[in-house]
């Protein structure tokens, strides 16, 4: 069972990601911190194509909210009139993506979407607090609702937080 979930995550995030950058890569010349968004997510993706095995699930239920809310952060679009200054969106997003950045670092191979036992990690940002990544996306997905503000955004970061 492991072998096609593998298969199936890897291809999912790699084409979530592909439309990702597709869609937010206009926006970089307007909003630079783009960049370090779209970079953090294809780091994401190389870490997945390097992943190091691990005890997968079998159980449909974790498989299915790890793909869910992971997809769904992956199907913002930019759009809207900025709520707040570029500069408090970009500090979010820096910010964000620096821990997200330094937490897909720290675990390296290890990193997944789908729930598997590759190890615990308790090094650098780990050290600190216990889901570094998930934090640095939520003031990533912040930065972003406070430069995009939509109701598709909205609805895209409440489906991928719960």
């Amino acid at each position: 069972m492991a072998g096609p979930i593998r298969i199936a995550e890897r291809a999912f995030l790699l084409l979530l990601s592909l439309a990702a950058v597709l869609r937010l890569a206009g926006a970089v010349p307007y909003h630079p911190q783009m960049a370090l968004f779209l970079f953090s997510e294809v780091l994401g993706v190389a870490l997945l194509l390097l992943q190091r095995r691990g005890e997968w699930t079998s159980e449909p239920r974790p498989v299915l909210i790890a793909f869910t809310g992971t997809g769904a952060a992956l199907l913002v679009a930019p759009g809207g009139t900025a709520l707040l200054s570029d500069s408090v969106s970009t500090a979010l997003i820096f910010a964000g993506a620096g821990i997200a950045l330094a937490a897909k670092l720290c675990i390296g191979r290890s990193f997944g979407v789908i729930p598997a036992n590759r190890g615990v990690k308790r090094g650098g940002v780990y050290r600190v607090v216990r889901h570094p990544m998930y934090f640095g996306y939520m003031l990533n997905h912040v930065g972003l609702l406070l430069l995009y503000p939509s109701a598709w955004n909205l609805a895209v970061y409440a489906v991928a937080w719960t």
